[in-house]
Formats: C-alpha cells, sequence, structure tokens
C-alpha cells in the first residue's frame, strides 16, 4: 500500500489542481516482470462532465529509473563551474600570512562549510574556491567575511550566449580581499586617518571581522581608556589602504626579553611583584590588558652587558619579574628607507619612538626551525638492502625539498610549521582559531534552510 500510495502521487493527472478532478475508485496492481523496470497499475477513476458522471478504467505505466543524491551527483558529475571565490591576502613582506592559515585551519575542520565547494586550487597569495551556483559562492564570502577582515566585489564575464532562447551563460568571480594585517604585526597609522590611533604607533592584538589595535607606546595612566582601538575593513580601502596603515615590522622579527622590573601604572595598583593578581583566563577577577611600566633586557645580552630597556606597556597583568616576553627591538633594527620616511610624515608632533615594544608572553622555549635540528641524525646503513633503503630515503628527501621551494616560491614556506608551533606556545591565539571555527558553525547555522521531510522517493516517473 505505501509503495502504491507513492506511485499515485506521481500520475501528474491525478494532481489536487489539475482540471477535471478525479476520484479514484479503485487501484490494484498489475504483474510485470521483476527486472524490467515497470511497474503497472490499473485504475479505475470517476469524474462528472455537465452533470454526467462518468467512470473508466485505465492502465498506467511508470518507469523506474537509478538517480543519484543532490552530494554524490555533484561529487561524481563532471560539471563545469560558474562562480569562484578568490581569497587573497596580499603582504608586500615575506611576513607570515597568519590570517590566511586560520582560515584555512578552520575550513579544514569544519566539512559543513565546504561541502558546496567542486574544487580547491592553490595560488601565490591565497586560494580559489569553485562553486556551481553563484548563491553558494556569495554566501561562502559571507562565511570568511564574519571569520576575518576582508573586502568583497562581484564581478561578472560572458562565457557564451544565445540569441534565439534570449539565455546567456555567465562564470562570476567573488574576489575576497582580506586586510593585508596579520596578529602581533607593528603598523604605523598616518596622523590624517579616523580614530583615537591616528598619528601613533600600534600593535594589532586580533584578528576578527574587524582588526584590533592597541597603542605600542602608551602614555602612563591608570586605565585603557584611549588605549585600544578597531579597524573595519571598508574603514582600511577608503580610507587609503596602505598609504594610512602602512606595516613596519612583522611577527618573524620579534626579539626576545627578560623581564627585570614590572610597575603598574594605577597608583591604587603599586606593590610588590608576589602580592599582584595576574591574568591566567576570565575568572582571574582582573581584566586581560593593564598598563605598565616594564623593565627589560635582551635575553641575548642577558649577563654579558648592562643594556636595559624601560617601556609602557599594555601586558602588565600578564608579565611579572623573570618572565620571558618577546618584543620588537627598535634600537639594532635596520628599518628602510620608504619607512622612514613614511614615519616622519605619519606620526603626531608629540609622539616619541619608543626603544622596545612588548608583544606577548613567551611560553615556548624552541621555534620549529629549533626542533628541526635538534633531530638525532639517522644511523648510516651498513648492509646492502639498508643501503637500498637509505638511497630511496634520500630521493625521497630530495623531492619532498623541491616540494618545499616550489612552497616556498608560492608564498607558503613553512607558515603551516610555524602556526603549529605558535598554536602549541600561545593560547591566546588556539582561543582565537577556536574561536573563528565557532563562528564558521554558528553562521552555517544561521542562514542553511532547516531540512524538511518528504516521503519522496528517488524514482522517477
Amino acid at each position: 500500500p505505501e509503495l502504491l500510495g507513492i506511485c499515485l502521487k506521481h500520475i501528474p493527472a491525478l494532481a489536487p489542481n489539475a482540471s477535471p478532478k478525479l476520484h479514484i475508485a479503485d487501484a490494484i496492481w498489475v504483474w510485470t516482470e521483476p527486472n524490467s523496470m515497470r511497474l503497472k497499475v490499473r485504475l479505475t477513476v470517476r469524474t462528472e462532465l455537465q452533470s454526467v458522471k462518468i467512470q473508466q478504467r485505465i492502465l498506467v505505466v511508470l518507469v523506474m529509473k537509478f538517480k543519484q543524491c543532490p552530494e554524490c551527483n555533484r561529487e561524481y558529475t563532471n560539471r563545469t563551474w560558474h562562480a569562484v571565490v578568490q581569497l587573497r591576502q596580499k603582504r608586500n613582506d615575506d611576513g607570515p600570512r597568519k590570517g590566511l592559515v586560520m582560515l584555512e585551519m578552520a575550513l579544514a575542520r569544519n566539512p559543513q562549510i565546504r561541502k558546496h565547494v567542486l574544487k580547491i586550487d592553490s595560488s601565490r597569495q591565497g586560494f580559489d574556491f569553485y562553486f556551481l551556483s553563484l548563491p553558494d559562492a556569495q554566501k561562502f564570502g559571507s562565511y570568511l567575511a564574519r571569520v576575518a577582515p576582508m573586502q568583497i566585489k562581484t564581478t561578472k564575464k560572458l562565457v557564451s550566449t544565445d540569441v534565439k532562447n534570449n539565455t546567456a551563460n555567465m562564470k562570476y568571480t567573488v574576489t575576497c580581499d582580506m586586510v593585508p594585517l596579520c596578529r602581533d604585526d607593528l603598523v604605523m597609522v598616518h596622523k590624517s586617518a579616523k580614530g583615537n590611533l591616528s598619528g601613533r604607533l600600534c600593535l594589532v592584538t586580533k584578528m576578527s571581522s574587524v582588526v584590533h589595535f592597541v597603542d605600542a607606546s602608551p602614555k602612563r595612566s591608570p586605565t585603557m581608556e584611549g588605549v585600544t582601538g578597531e579597524l573595519a575593513p571598508e574603514t582600511y580601502y577608503k580610507g587609503g589602504a596602505e598609504k594610512m596603515y602602512k606595516m613596519l615590522s612583522s611577527s618573524r622579527r620579534l626579539t626576545r626579553f627578560v623581564v627585570l622590573d614590572v610597575e603598574l601604572c594605577g597608583e591604587h595598583q603599586y606593590g610588590t611583584d608576589d602580592s599582584r593578581t595576574l591574568y591566567e583566563g576570565p575568572s582571574s577577577g582582573v581584566d586581560k590588558f593593564a598598563l605598565a611600566d616594564v623593565q627589560v633586557a635582551r635575553e641575548v645580552d642577558f649577563g654579558v652587558n648592562d643594556d636595559t630597556f624601560r617601556c609602557v606597556t599594555h601586558l602588565g597583568n600578564l608579565l611579572q619579574v623573570g618572565d620571558t616576553v618577546l618584543g620588537y627591538d627598535l634600537v639594532s633594527s635596520v628599518l628602510s628607507g620608504g619607512a622612514e620616511w613614511a614615519m616622519d610624515r605619519c606620526f603626531n608632533s608629540s609622539f616619541v619612538m619608543p626603544d622596545v615594544v612588548l608583544v606577548k608572553k613567551a611560553r615556548g622555549t624552541e621555534t620549529a626551525e629549533e626542533e628541526a635540528n635538534n633531530d638525532e641524525p639517522r644511523p648510516k646503513a651498513k648492509s646492502s638492502g639498508s643501503k637500498r633503503r637509505e638511497r630511496q630515503r634520500k630521493r625521497e628527501d630530495k623531492k619532498l625539498r623541491e616540494l618545499e621551494a616550489a612552497a616556498g616560491r608560492m608564498g607558503f614556506l613553512g607558515d603551516d610549521a610555524q602556526f603549529e608551533q605558535e598554536l602549541k606556545n600561545d593560547p591566546d591565539l588556539a582561543e582565537e582559531l577556536r574561536m573563528a571555527e565557532l563562528q564558521l558553525v554558528t553562521v552555517q547555522e544561521e542562514t542553511e534552510p532547516k531540512p524538511q521531510h518528504s516521503t519522496g522517493t528517488d524514482d522517477k516517473t
């Protein structure tokens, strides 16, 4: 009875809006060959025409055809794409593209987000995601815009046209240009830019749908008021992009310092280092950032000379005497001519360039390169079989080095390994990645329609 009911629903003449309206008086099966892929039903229908009741018996033949589900059809059918999302993060220096790597890892851990993606290609400065329709590409672009600051533009190109049927085949390109700033970058904000941090030297603390800044050389104050700011991607691109927000240094130029003294700027917070409460999470009872006057020395010079530096930093509730902190050494760093020329015109007249800019507390002791160099050497091959395996291993290592060189020419050399190492040593960065993954899942649940249960089958009549 269930199969008979399903077959009757696939007969167009029996639809509720069909004219004239037919009433089923009887329906029985007619035997057919099991492998014929045919179903025969003898119907007795009744209707009324011009006040005359008519009843007739007819034979209906239903043809069964195989049909794939949409997921399998999309995966195994050789289709051409109609829309492509070009994700790019264009940086002029060789600094790491943390925003791009974070998006890549967040997308890799969420298969539901990329279920409509037909193919993924890598380019020098990003990725290309191919889609079957423009709405899927635009929805994917909106996913990315909720996680990283970017500018989205849509363009179209005419592929072919049919004048007789008045139709055209179009291909669309959705360009997602990420703001070329990453976490821990040192940025010079032009004095004519909008915001409370104009004409100052700023540090990027977080990347979400907007860029979060903190003053790299704040004035002594008991509060953090006026020290932080946000930059929307629309403001970045409309305000002049790199002319107004020029990057001075990337995280690859960070130097290790040793903390010698910490003194909070708030008058009511003076005290010994042991009596202070450090920030260890939301349940610590103190804010994450607080201004403090810190005295540091380079780790490489510690115990060699007496060179020390004092600076005002936002890491007051994170540091204590004896900690190791990463920062920018602006005394010994060599800047390009363009950076020095921009510094003379970007900053306010009252701005004083600091000697040291502290970025974050160092929790790890080794980098990815140091761990790779500390690996134990492989034993030399002795037997003939071991020699063959050793030669095969050398050939594989050579091929791997060639692939790494190609990846380096594309701009992705070492980014994933360094990012994985930073995730281990930086809980804040790991938390930011986790929040990006949760944000992708939340957006997907908000925009995706809920599945509707139906009694239909994959059989086609």
